[in-house]
């Protein structure tokens, strides 16, 4: 009896911490100083960041979770007062920078994260690249204001044929004016392809059957056509989308050097050999990690979405973005 009653308090108590914890992960907020020498001598607390209600901890500004390496974060939409589970609310974003702020995270430019991946060349501890995916018109609306706020360096990836396309369907895209100016600001533009940002049936390497893959992926099999491509044609309509798109980009704002996001994240063998024949050499998944150098596919942590935790995002760069998945077998 009496090992009974041990054992039953036992998993009481293991279902007590169980909930504890999970109160802990979705209970309620509260801010708490991100303390600076001159916050504590005159007593301002300015710079509050958003931290948990129960267990608070204090920022850790001077530490360091990881060095040379960086962290790279993905957004897409971004505007006030999202109805769309993929967008993010422009006051959790600002939350966000705050958190990095706080805790010593340091920005980098797409320019210092290229050279790090190709020339190892060192990056501040704590490093964190910023990127945008698909060129909305809520960047410049929403999202510029804050970064030029805060003093952030991002990268925006385009859909090179839908900026300045007022026909294009879904959210409303950028225009060439609204990037220039963006450009000038020291916001950095790079290829998500012309017009490849779609699934199709897709034959991949080694397969017999298509099956829906993002266009960059393989031979496109066009069922209206009962047309599946060869390799020579699409290869050819691979490089025909990103060399398109990579000469549009270096007219529009000048860039010295292509650099991919692959839509949806897809790559495979034979677009890994395409980029390498038009010079691109770094690119990105969406795959989530932390990026060393000579890691031409890089590793990207979503941070969107309108579920997005700032506070689980920062414990998770704090230990260092684990890797997930790891990318293997492919060099750029």
């Amino acid at each position: 009896m009496h090992r009974k009653r041990i054992l039953q308090y036992s998993v009481l108590g293991i279902i007590v911490m169980i909930a504890a914890v999970f109160l802990w992960r979705e209970g309620p907020y509260v801010y708490h100083p991100a303390r600076t020498s001159a916050e504590v001598h005159n007593k301002a607390g300015a710079g509050a960041i958003r931290v948990h209600g129960f267990f608070s901890t204090r920022p850790t500004p001077n530490a360091i979770y990881y060095k040379n390496k960086v962290i790279v974060l993905m957004y897409h939409d971004v505007q006030p007062n999202p109805t769309n589970i993929k967008s993010l609310d422009t006051a959790v974003f600002k939350q966000q920078l705050d958190a990095m702020k706080a805790n010593g995270f340091k920005w980098i430019t797409m320019e210092q994260y290229a050279d790090f991946i190709t020339k190892r060349r060192p990056v501040p501890d704590n490093a964190v690249l910023l990127t945008f995916d698909d060129g909305y018109e809520t960047f410049y609306k929403h999202v510029f204001p804050i970064l030029q706020e805060y003093k952030v360096p991002a990268t925006n990836f385009l859909i090179v044929s839908t900026v300045g396309n007022n026909k294009h369907p879904g959210i409303p895209k950028l225009n060439w004016k609204q990037v220039q100016e963006m450009r000038k600001a020291g916001i950095d533009f790079y290829n998500h392809t012309y017009d490849s940002h779609s699934y199709g049936y897709i034959r991949l390497p080694g397969k017999t059957k298509d099956r829906a893959e993002p266009l960059l992926m393989g031979p496109l099999h066009n069922k209206t056509l009962h047309h599946v491509e060869n390799q020579e044609e699409y290869v050819r309509r691979v490089k025909h989308d990103l060399g398109l798109a990579g000469q549009i980009l270096r007219q529009e704002v000048g860039n010295t050097e292509d650099i991919l996001a692959f839509p949806y994240g897809g790559y495979s063998k034979p677009v890994i050999d395409i980029c390498h024949e038009l010079g691109i050499r770094v690119t990105f998944s969406v795959k989530q990690g932390i990026n060393s150098p000579g890691q031409y596919i890089g590793y990207r942590v979503n941070a969107g979405g309108m579920d997005n935790n700032p506070i689980s995002l920062i414990e998770y760069m704090k230990r260092g973005a684990p890797i997930k998945t790891p990318i293997k077998g492919f060099n750029v």
